[in-house]
């Protein structure tokens, strides 16, 4: 073959493959319109299935139907926020198989973004900018793919072009999106089959999930259907004359109360009439239902926190200690803070190493203040507990400051934290991201 054929051949094979790497993406909505009305049965059926029956045969049932790639995307999407691993399979199915649908080719993205394989789910999202260039909720999520790939300069760019001044609210969102709670339906059916195998004392923390179930980081509902279920549920396996079956019930109607007005005369009387928490009744043993029934005692002003904190703080703390219960532990440094002004120490230390609880790691070493060091080994022993804390390591990256390191690759740590969780801020809102990025950029 003559050296000008081979070059010629070469310039076709360069032609092709670049032609391949550069198809333009398509959207096909009315098929996947179509898809959605054609699953309209069996979507309605898993949504029933999973109120009363397991799980995982729910699911096996619905994905039977995933018989062409519309439908592995339509079912994908449902179970997004209800099982990772199948929503993974089925959407690297549909895009497999049609690499240059639209809808596809974002939500593959997003879901290799989620398994942290960021440089891969960051090539997707480049793609699929240059088709929706208006859709910003790409530029977040490529700032932090290419934060944790270390290409720190496209991260910036991309989230400068996120414009969080204009889109913060739709940017919490975007970052929810990939890092939110999944596990709640799981959660609830183990609890469900554990009671099942005769583990009672989980009917707390089933209708505790059930009435405080939670839609994303910043809302929640009371789950009506579970609620209905997991009621009728609690009739078969507890009898009526029992503390337990008393104290949920009690719970249940405090909590629908709640969200009226003007109901603290009426939540008064419930808890008076079922012995619980006033004078010198019982507490709830189930940490998760005595916070929230707490809360709403001082929130009524059926109780003060100092009244509650002198009177009974050191039996509350007798009782977490007997029970671990990390949400007992919490209410009375809660009431200590409120009280006293400050959690002791060891309140704080006990928390962290013994319950295993980040919030108290937090309180511990934001109650050190100027004492904390960049090297300090408790910190360090912290972040080995809890690794993706964004507060604990902004302790970290603020020593860093004051003993004049660089800043720099600790911001960069702090920040991939900061997307995982939006830990900084109390109310998980993107404020404290927004600031470190400025401080990054700073820092160049």
């Amino acid at each position: 073959m003559s050296i000008i054929m081979r070059h010629y051949l070469l310039i076709i094979l360069i032609l092709i493959s670049f032609s391949c790497h550069s198809q333009t993406l398509v959207s096909n909505r009315d098929k996947i319109e179509t898809a959605k009305k054609e699953l309209t049965a069996a979507m309605t059926n898993f949504s029933n299935c999973i109120v009363a029956a397991d799980l995982d045969n729910c699911m096996l049932d619905l994905i039977k139907n995933a018989d062409n790639e519309y439908k592995k995307y339509v079912i994908g999407g449902l179970l997004y926020n209800i099982d990772k691993d199948k929503s993974f399979q089925l959407h690297k199915e549909a895009y497999l198989s049609k690499p240059d649908e639209l809808a596809f080719h974002l939500e593959y993205a997003i879901e290799l973004h989620r398994k942290g394989e960021f440089e891969e789910a960051a090539k997707l999202y480049e793609k699929y900018s240059k088709e929706k260039s208006e859709d910003f909720r790409i530029n977040v999520w490529l700032a932090d793919c290419y934060i944790n790939t270390g290409d720190i300069h496209k991260s910036i760019a991309n989230w400068t072009k996120s414009d969080h001044a204009k889109h913060h609210t739709s940017i919490d969102y975007a970052i929810n999106t990939i890092y939110g709670d999944t596990d709640q339906i799981k959660t609830r059916n183990n609890y469900r089959k554990e009671i099942e195998k005769g583990n009672k004392t989980l009917f707390y923390s089933l209708i505790f999930l059930d009435m405080n179930w939670k839609l994303d980081w910043w809302n929640t509902i009371l789950n009506k259907d579970f609620l209905k279920e997991d009621g009728q549920l609690l009739k078969s396996k507890v009898e009526k004359d029992t503390i337990d079956y008393n104290t949920i019930q009690t719970y249940i109607k405090i909590k629908n109360l709640s969200k009226s007005n003007n109901s603290g005369d009426s939540i008064k009387s419930l808890l008076i009439n079922n012995k619980m928490i006033l004078g010198s009744n019982p507490l709830p043993t189930n940490g998760q239902i005595a916070s929230d029934l707490l809360r709403i005692c001082f929130m009524n002003q059926l109780i003060s926190e100092k009244e509650f904190y002198d009177i009974r703080g050191q039996e509350l703390l007798k009782l977490a200690e007997a029970t671990k219960d990390r949400e007992l532990l919490n209410i009375y440094a809660y009431l200590q803070a409120t009280v006293n002004g400050k959690v002791d120490a060891s309140i704080d230390k006990l928390g962290w190493t013994e319950f295993k609880d980040e919030r108290f790691a937090i309180s511990y070493f934001i109650g050190k203040g100027d004492k904390n060091r960049f090297n300090d080994k408790e910190l360090a022993q912290a972040l080995r507990d809890f690794p993706n804390s964004s507060k604990l390591y902004w302790v970290k990256v603020n020593c860093a400051k004051i003993e004049n390191i660089e800043l720099r690759p600790y911001l960069i740590e702090l920040i991939k934290r900061e997307f995982k969780t939006l830990g900084s801020d109390p109310n998980h809102y993107s404020y404290p991201l927004k600031s470190y990025f400025g401080y990054l950029v700073s820092e160049k």
